[in-house]
């Protein structure tokens, strides 16, 4: 399934963070790794950026990686776009390379842009200041934020990948936003019909995720589901951080064009939020018939 893994570094220790991921999917899926430094035509010296890439190669060949490198020149967003859209790669690992505290959306300039248009999954690492080293990437739990669409569903396969025949558990979570009616003046049961519509939206939601945990458990995948209710967005988090989650894995709903961030609103939250690794994919949309 990752036959072909990207991993954009710059040469610093942030964008570094993706390597210990890299080298223990390579492993899991005999994947060749194919290191890319972009250099802008006026910045960073070339000389240095072309050994520390070497550097990194060698040591992920060392460790049994197949191991490639791409030197590109010009904007680093563009180079990795254009060189995934041509190179059959089939996932992008890389940091976010951002801090809470900087700005609202703390993604660097680079991991934004490349999100905006990226139609390979991707996985984000956001650095926690712990360093990370290939025990402690150890993909354990993941969590899959559904929300009963197809178009969510399109990233339980990627999900599979890693979990498959690795004991690593698999959690199916559905959030359901209570329900809010308008409020109808004179109508005595408007709360009372807020809980049963709530109530029946939930029930659907259960046979929904124990549908889809049966389909995995048939393919031999330890899964379980978590239905709650809240926003979406922060009940995920939440779930994430409490249950020891080692990676969160969602679709985005954006469509490019149509914002500056082309992502959708819960899946930026959760970008924004997370401390976790993120398994982030971009559904292809269906072409309409004319």
């Amino acid at each position: 399934m990752y036959e072909r893994i990207l991993v954009p570094i710059d040469g610093s220790e942030l964008a570094g963070c993706s390597l210990p991921y890299a080298k223990r999917i390579a492993k899991r899926f005999n994947s060749e790794v194919i290191l890319m430094i972009a250099c802008q035509p006026t910045g960073y010296p070339e000389l240095p950026l072309k050994a520390y890439l070497q550097k990194k190669a060698e040591e992920l060949h060392i460790a049994g990686i197949r191991i490639s490198q791409k030197l590109a020149r010009g904007d680093a967003a563009t180079k990795i776009l254009d060189f995934a859209g041509k190179n059959d790669i089939s996932l992008i690992i890389m940091s976010t390379h951002g801090s809470s505290k900087a700005s609202h959306w703390p993604l660097g300039s680079c991991t934004s842009k490349v999100l905006q248009k990226v139609q390979v999954p991707t996985l984000l690492i956001r650095p926690s200041g712990e360093k990370i080293t290939a025990s402690n990437a150890e993909i354990r739990r993941i969590l899959i934020g559904l929300d009963g669409s197809h178009f969510s569903e399109a990233i339980l396969p990627y999900a599979e990948g890693l979990a498959d025949e690795t004991g690593t558990e698999v959690i199916l979570l559905r959030v359901v936003e209570p329900v809010k009616l308008p409020f109808t003046a004179g109508y005595v049961e408007h709360e009372k019909y807020e809980r049963e519509v709530t109530a029946k939206a939930e029930e659907e939601a259960k046979k929904y995720l124990q549908k889809k945990r049966e389909a995995l458990a048939s393919k031999g995948i330890n899964a379980s589901t978590a239905l709650l209710k809240g926003h979406p967005a922060s009940t995920i988090l939440q779930y994430a951080k409490e249950n020891e989650v080692s990676l969160i894995a969602i679709t985005t709903h954006g469509f490019s064009g149509i914002s500056k961030w082309a992502y959708g609103s819960v899946a930026s939250n959760i970008i924004e939020g997370s401390t976790k690794p993120i398994l982030l994919l971009r559904p292809q949309l269906p072409v309409a018939s004319r």
